[in-house]
């Protein structure tokens, strides 16, 4: 199967040369990257004013170019920040989407069509990101994005209307933002796994049946923090019950001295049940300082920290014993045909580390309702064709597990269950 990695993640994203397949797209002086992640709100404002520029031409281009994929060769794209603290993370989920539709065109492809991956390195900075997403859909063409990654990328993607100009959609978002996921500008992203609020109401239910009632909440200071902060102290007010103690968390790894600030914090609370809201380098160092001061209230966290990476921020026996809430079916749940053919592929492909990956589950799913949503296409498959099939062709069943979307309905899963790290890294249910 034809794949391509464009943007080499190796380079910054000063210095990089315009890929010949992508033609530069100039940057405002005031966007530099001199300090990627500050003044994110404002950077938004000005990518999105640099892209709704692109948007009439790219409108225009659309209408002239769009593919007619009747029994050819249909491009999908994967813009994704495959550089950082996340390269593990994405690039199991990209890796795995491009196995699962390479053995599909192994097959003979589905309805005469065999699929065209391209993947492209976002960068971790959002203008980078924002701007390797619009020359992507410009050169490629594809007939959807997959996997795209994170809260605020994904919200200045929809305000942009890049999406509603070109008539691409996005599958598989990863984002649990409910004022993201619920965004009533979104006509094109469709996200696969369920969202914080599912995900928190699932954690209080388990904390409260593990811990007593003297729950402590910790939270990353961002958006996807304060949102699963909030919709905790919910589930947790309609019991009756409040937080005992509340702690924001940096967005950046976190020095030791403030981690063991809020150890000490919940210590002196007498929590019997801590949720976590965070990824999982500053999880794994809250569980290294607060366990090293004797605390032994049950962790929760969200689906964030996969848990192997849990095991890397802290060690195999810190970990042990965490609570991991899981958006799709446990990969230790072989009783599951999604989970099965999941492991039986990445085998096949001579990638058994990715068999392991909850992250590779997601990517792979995202490719899987992709192809299911192509097989329900009688025509061409466009944009359009495939959200049409998205919205009015479902429920589709990826083995055992099902999303359902509608006109107005972008959430396929409220699907969450509860594992607990095991042995070596391994969850149990």
């Amino acid at each position: 199967m034809p794949c391509a990695l464009l943007a080499n993640g190796n380079r910054s994203p000063e210095t990089e040369a315009p890929s010949p397949l992508a033609p530069h797209i100039a940057v405002p002086d005031d966007m530099t990257e001199q300090n990627p992640f500050a003044g994110a709100s404002r950077l938004s404002q000005v990518v999105i004013k640099m892209l709704k520029r692109f948007t009439m031409l790219l409108a225009v281009v659309a209408s002239f170019t769009a593919p007619a994929a009747h029994a050819d060769i249909v491009t999908v794209a994967q813009v994704l920040p495959l550089d950082g603290s996340l390269e593990m993370s994405t690039r199991s989920t990209a890796e795995a989407a491009e196995i699962y539709l390479r053995k599909v065109n192994d097959a003979g492809g589905v309805n005469s069509h065999t699929f065209n991956v391209v993947t492209v390195n976002a960068s971790t900075n959002l203008e980078t990101a924002l701007r390797r997403t619009a020359e992507t859909i410009r050169q490629h063409r594809p007939a959807a994005l997959l996997n795209y990654y994170g809260s605020t990328r994904t919200s200045t993607l929809i305000k942009s209307s890049i999406l509603e100009a070109t008539r691409t959609p996005v599958i598989g978002a990863n984002v649990s933002s409910t004022l993201v996921r619920q965004d009533p500008d979104n006509h094109w992203v469709f996200y696969v796994r369920a969202g914080v609020q599912a995900e928190a109401k699932k954690m209080v239910h388990q904390a409260l049946s593990l811990g007593g009632r003297r729950v402590a909440i910790l939270y990353q200071n961002d958006a996807f923090g304060e949102d699963g902060m909030r919709k905790s102290i919910d589930a947790l007010n309609a019991s009756g019950i409040q937080p005992v103690v509340s702690r924001p968390m940096s967005e950046a790894m976190m020095e030791n001295a403030a981690l063991a600030k809020i150890a000490e914090d919940v210590l002196r609370a007498n929590a019997g049940a801590v949720l976590i809201f965070a990824d999982s380098v500053n999880v794994g160092g809250f569980l290294r300082a607060y366990r090293e001061r004797g605390g032994n209230a049950v962790v929760t966290t969200d689906s964030t920290p996969s848990a192997d990476e849990l095991v890397r921020a802290s060690s195999p026996d810190l970990a042990r014993g965490v609570c991991i809430a899981e958006v799709l079916p446990a990969l230790a749940k072989r009783n599951t045909r999604l989970v099965r053919s999941f492991v039986a592929d990445m085998t096949a492909a001579g990638r058994p580390d990715l068999a392991k990956s909850t992250t590779a589950l997601e990517g792979y799913v995202s490719a899987r309702l992709f192809v299911e949503a192509v097989r329900k296409i009688a025509g061409p498959v466009t944009g359009e064709t495939v959200r049409t099939a998205l919205q009015s062709r479902g429920p589709f069943d990826l083995g055992d597990f099902e999303v359902r979307y509608g006109p107005s309905q972008y959430e396929g899963s409220q699907y969450v269950d509860i594992g607990i790290v095991g042995h070596a890294g391994r969850v149990l249910n």
